[in-house]
């Protein structure tokens, strides 16, 4: 019996080594898990039951070779496809005849643009339609077909408009004082005689008011403010000036207002109804000056008109036409790429911008049904802020000019395949604050693209970047977990097979309930310990050489048994 105990000794310390030397050759195999030899001693027994106490041993066998399942240290790469489970976990492969499982995700796509292991074997998951990922376990496969354009339906806009803005030429806030010209924008002059047959100097002053294009108008006499008796010369006087622009009628009789046009020369403020009745009063002058009544009138034809300080026509090219301007790309059905342009010019002081939008530097088309010039944006609408800086509204209409009525801002004919598409822009969340001038803007459309690479997120989702710096979802990787990883069986290429043992695969999502998280471009390395291998490799040759004394002794001592004859 003792050829036997040595004999058996042998074979287990040559396993013992056979599975040490495959740990040390898979030491660089990506998900490779190290495997442990578990030995049992043997003890005869007879038929009636068990030895008695001074049974001496048989030797040893072993019970059970089993796999260590802890986790390897994950390892960078720059391939997007590479794949490590932060956690629990295999990936699910379709190896033809059944499923199998692995931690080494060091996969590719075949010509096919299915992804696949080394061996070829297809990488499972739950492959998604129209960027929605479905519930059924298959061939995981990254589409290379190029995404279609998407014109731009949809827009929007958050902006901050310096409260600081100044309308053009800027209120004026001081009192006016005809010796100091930080009062007045401009003046005019006007000869006139008295009773007595002396000539005087009449100046007309015009200080810009809170409203737009609208001045207070102030007169003095031979430089004095006000008469003999204190009283002025020129009560309260406004004037409102036409835009740079022109081309409305605004009193109604079929013909548009000249550019700078006086529409307005009146005691109060205009508002819509004295613009609209071009209600023009002469600037009447009248006082006493040396006991000598003075008057004079200025017919509304002589008023001087403000080309000089006024704001010129808008140009999106000129940035001393509006207070901020910024210009972005959208795009048309067939992906082709337009710049839109979007400038706030303040008007007044009543917290109110005009808006104005172009299209490839233009604020107009030609309408393709009527062929009359159309406006992107219709003339005269305005965004208003409160006196807290929050967004109002936008509007139609700008006073004095016109009564504001709320609107939905809407951009018409920024397709030019398509001019009667109506595109909304909306200006949620804008604001006037202390803050420099500033936007951030958003849009729906894009052109086509080409795929340019895939990458996989921490869910395990399969993403596509495409040249047009769109992405899109193509999938998501599956992942399988056991009731015991230990009853897994080694089917080579580094994957295993359910047994009764492990019980059935649990296949879910990553980083759901008990499933692991995915590192894209990253793997799994062995969870082999080369020092603990090295030791063990000097263990196993430890027991291999006492098992061969052991086998020498009983040799020695059966020749001595012989020899007694």
């Amino acid at each position: 019996m003792g050829f036997n105990t040595a004999l058996s000794g042998i074979k287990a310390s040559a396993d013992y080594l056979s599975v040490t030397g495959n740990n040390i050759a898979n030491a660089d195999t990506t998900g490779f898990k190290k495997s442990r030899i578990e030995f049992d001693d043997l003890y005869n027994t007879s038929v009636l039951g068990a030895g008695s106490g001074n049974s001496i041993g048989s030797g040893v066998s072993v019970s059970k070779v089993s796999q260590e399942f802890s986790a390897g240290n994950i390892s960078y790469t720059d391939n997007n496809l590479d794949l490590a489970v932060d956690g629990s976990g295999f990936f699910v492969l379709d190896s033809g005849i059944a499923q199998s499982y692995t931690r080494a995700g060091n996969f590719k796509l075949d010509e096919n643009g299915f992804l696949v292991t080394n061996n070829g074997s297809n990488v499972l998951g739950f492959n998604a339609v129209d960027g929605v990922v479905g519930g059924n376990l298959e061939d995981l496969k990254v589409p290379t077909d190029r995404i279609p354009p998407e014109p731009t339906t949809a827009m929007e806009l958050k902006v901050n408009l310096n409260s600081e803005n100044d309308d053009v030429p800027a209120f004026i806030r001081a009192d006016f004082d005809p010796l100091n010209p930080d009062t007045y924008n401009f003046t005019q002059t006007q000869g006139v005689v008295d009773g007595n047959g002396q000539s005087h100097i009449v100046t007309y002053y015009y200080s810009k008011s809170e409203l737009p294009n609208t001045y207070k108008v102030h007169a003095t006499v031979d430089g004095n403010l006000t008469d003999e008796t204190g009283a002025s010369f020129l009560g309260e006087t406004f004037a409102t000036f036409n835009s740079a622009e022109g081309g409305t009628d605004y009193n109604g009789d079929g013909v548009a207002e000249e550019p700078f046009a006086l529409l307005y020369l009146g005691a109060t403020e205009p508002g819509e109804a004295e613009i609209a009745a071009a209600t023009k009063t002469p600037l009447a002058v009248a006082g006493t000056l040396g006991g000598v009544a003075i008057a004079s009138a200025l017919a509304p034809e002589e008023v001087r008109e403000p080309t000089a300080v006024a704001r010129e026509v808008f140009d999106p090219l000129s940035p001393e036409t509006y207070n901020y301007g910024n210009t972005r790309t959208v795009f048309d059905s067939l992906g082709e790429p337009h710049t839109m342009g979007y400038y706030f010019i303040k008007q007044g002081e009543n917290n109110t911008y005009e808006l104005r939008i172009t299209l490839d530097g233009k604020e107009s088309y030609v309408d393709p049904f009527t062929g009359e010039d159309t406006r992107f944006l219709e003339k005269n609408t305005t965004v208003s802020f409160d006196p807290a800086g929050n967004l109002l509204g936008a509007y139609r209409g700008l006073p004095p000019f016109g009564v504001p009525q709320p609107i939905t801002l809407e951009i018409m004919g920024l397709d030019p395949t398509n001019r009667i598409q109506i595109t909304p822009l909306d200006l949620k969340g804008s604001t006037q604050f202390a803050l420099n001038n500033t936007d951030s803007f958003e849009q729906n459309g894009f052109s086509a693209g080409e795929l340019q690479g895939v990458s996989f997120d921490t869910d395990g989702f399969l993403m596509a970047n495409y040249t047009n710096q769109q992405t899109a979802t193509l999938g998501q990787i599956a992942l399988a977990t056991f009731d015991s990883a230990d009853g897994l069986m080694p089917s080579g290429h580094t994957s295993w097979l359910a047994s009764k043992g492990s019980g059935p695969a649990d296949i879910g999502r990553p980083n759901t309930g008990t499933f692991g998280k995915i590192q894209g471009g990253a793997l799994e390395e062995s969870n082999v310990d080369l020092t603990s291998e090295l030791v063990a490799l000097i263990e196993a040759q430890r027991n291999y050489q006492a098992n061969s004394k052991t086998l020498e002794t009983e040799n020695t001592v059966t020749q001595t048994i012989i020899n007694l004859r």
